[in-house]
C-alpha cells in the first residue's frame, strides 16, 4: 500500500511540483543543465513580471467566465435531456448514441465551420468569449447529457413518482428530488466540464483571434522558448482550477438516496 501510495502521489504531484519549480526559480537556474530538482533560491519574478505585463488579469477573468458559463449552459441543456433518457427508456439508445457519435467527432472538423458562422453573427473574437462558450456548449453537453443519464438511471423512479402523489409536479420532482439524489454524479461532471472548458486550446486559439484565454497564451510563451513565462503561467491556471475542485469535491459523493428503495 505504501507503494502504492508513493507511486500516486509521484503521478499526481510530480508536473505540478515541475511546473512550480520551473515558476518560482530566477532566469539564471531556468536554462540551468542538469536541471537541480529544487532551486538553489526562490523569486517571484516570473509571476511578477507576467501580471504586470502581459495583462493575466483579464485573461483570468475570461477564462474563468467561459468555464463556468459553459458549465452551466451544458448543464441547463444536458441534465434534463439526461434525466428524460433515464425515465423515458424507448428513447435510450438513440440519445445516449447520438450523444457519444458528437464526442468521437474531431474538433477541428466543428471549429472550421462554426468560426464561419460566428463571424456574420458578430460572435467571432468576442469580448465576453460568447463565441467560445458556444463551441465549449457544444461538445460539452454530451458529457453532461451522458453522465446525468447514468446518475438518474441509479435513482429509483419510485421517490418521483411518491412526489407526484403528493402533488408535486414533474418539473418540482425533477428539481426537488432526482437533481438532490444525483447531486454526486453531477457535480463530478460539473468539474469536469470547468476543467476542460479552462484547459481548451483549439476552439480558443481559432475562435478568440486576440481577446484570449489563457491556453493559447502558454502556447505562445512555450513556443517561443520563454520557460519562465510559461511556467507561471501554468502556475496561474492550477490556483483557480484547484479552488473550483475544492468547493465542488464536497458534493462528490454517492447520493444516500440510491438503492433506497427495495
Amino acid at each position: 500500500m505504501t507503494v502504492g501510495l508513493a507511486v500516486l502521489a509521484l503521478v499526481n504531484l510530480g508536473p505540478i511540483s515541475l511546473v512550480v519549480r520551473q515558476a518560482l526559480s530566477p532566469a539564471s537556474e531556468s536554462v540551468r543543465w542538469p536541471l537541480e530538482a529544487v532551486p538553489r533560491s526562490l523569486s517571484w519574478q516570473n509571476v511578477q513580471e507576467l501580471w504586470e505585463t502581459h495583462d493575466v488579469a483579464t485573461r483570468v477573468t475570461l477564462s474563468a467566465w467561459v468555464g463556468l458559463a459553459s458549465m452551466l449552459c451544458c448543464f441547463v441543456v444536458g441534465v434534463p435531456a439526461g434525466w428524460s433518457l433515464g425515465r423515458w427508456r424507448a428513447a435510450k439508445a438513440a440519445g445516449t448514441g447520438g450523444a457519444l457519435l458528437v464526442r468521437m467527432i474531431p474538433p477541428i472538423a466543428i471549429a472550421l465551420p462554426l468560426t464561419s458562422t460566428l463571424i456574420p453573427a458578430g460572435l467571432y473574437n468576442h469580448p465576453w468569449g460568447f463565441g467560445l462558450i458556444l463551441a465549449h456548449v457544444l461538445t460539452g453537453t454530451p458529457i453532461a447529457l451522458l453522465v446525468s443519464f447514468a446518475a438518474f438511471r441509479d435513482v429509483p423512479p419510485e421517490l418521483e413518482e411518491a412526489a407526484h402523489v403528493d402533488g408535486c409536479s414533474p418539473l418540482r420532482a425533477f428539481a426537488m428530488i432526482a437533481v438532490p439524489a444525483a447531486r454526486g454524479p453531477l457535480a463530478g461532471a460539473a468539474v469536469i466540464l470547468f476543467l476542460t472548458s479552462w484547459d481548451e486550446f483549439l476552439y480558443a486559439l481559432m475562435i478568440q483571434l486576440t481577446n484570449r484565454t489563457m491556453p493559447p497564451l502558454l502556447y505562445y510563451y512555450t513556443e517561443y522558448g520563454q520557460l519562465g513565462a510559461a511556467s507561471a503561467m501554468a502556475l496561474v491556471m492550477i490556483l483557480p482550477a484547484i479552488a473550483v475542485i475544492g468547493f465542488l469535491q464536497r458534493f462528490v459523493v454517492r447520493s444516500s438516496y440510491a438503492g433506497g428503495v427495495l
